[in-house]
C-alpha cells in the first residue's frame, strides 16, 4: 500500500498533530479576515501577488530550519509537481476570496461556507480517490455540514 493509503487508515492522531491542526484554524482563520480587510484597501490581483511574494518567507525559514538540525529534506518529482498544484490552488484560493470580499461578501458567511464546502469536496475526494474509509457516521456528518451551511447562508 502507498503511504497515503496507510495514513488513511489510521484513525488516531499523535497528539502533537491537534496542536498542529488548531494552530492550523488560527492561520486560515486570520489569512481570511486579514483578507477581508485588505479587500477594500488593495486590488485583489495584486494582494494575491503580495500573497505569493510573502508565503515564501515562512517556507524558507522551515527548510533552513531543517538543514540547521540536519534533518533529511526529501524531494521528488511527483512532490515537486504536487507542491506546484498546493501552490497554485492556494493562490487561486485568495484569488477568488478577494474577489468574493471585493464584491461585498460578508466574512461571517463567505468564509464558513466556502471553507465547509471545500472541506466536504476534499474529505470526498479523499474517500473516492485515495480509498480512505467511508461510513454512515461520516455521511451523516457530511449531512449536519450542508445543514449547517444552509443556516450560515439563511441566517
Amino acid at each position: 500500500a502507498s503511504r497515503v493509503g496507510r495514513e488513511g487508515n489510521n484513525h488516531r492522531m499523535n497528539p502533537s498533530a491537534y496542536l498542529y491542526a488548531l494552530g492550523a484554524v488560527v492561520c486560515l482563520a486570520s489569512a481570511d479576515f486579514f483578507l477581508k480587510l485588505s479587500s477594500t484597501r488593495i486590488s485583489g490581483s495584486v494582494g494575491t501577488l503580495i500573497y505569493a511574494i510573502t508565503a515564501i518567507a515562512p517556507a524558507a525559514i522551515w527548510v533552513a530550519w531543517m538543514k540547521y538540525r540536519d534533518e533529511p529534506l526529501q524531494v521528488t518529482n511527483e512532490g515537486i509537481l504536487t507542491s506546484m498544484a498546493v501552490g497554485i490552488s492556494f493562490s487561486l484560493v485568495v484569488a477568488f476570496m478577494s474577489l468574493v470580499f471585493g464584491s461585498g461578501g460578508n466574512l461571517s458567511v463567505a468564509a464558513p461556507t466556502i471553507r465547509l464546502s471545500a472541506l466536504v469536496l476534499a474529505s470526498a475526494l479523499g474517500i473516492l480517490v485515495l480509498r480512505e474509509p467511508f461510513s454512515f457516521r461520516y455521511a451523516f456528518g457530511v449531512l449536519l455540514t450542508f445543514v449547517g451551511i444552509y443556516f450560515i447562508i439563511t441566517r
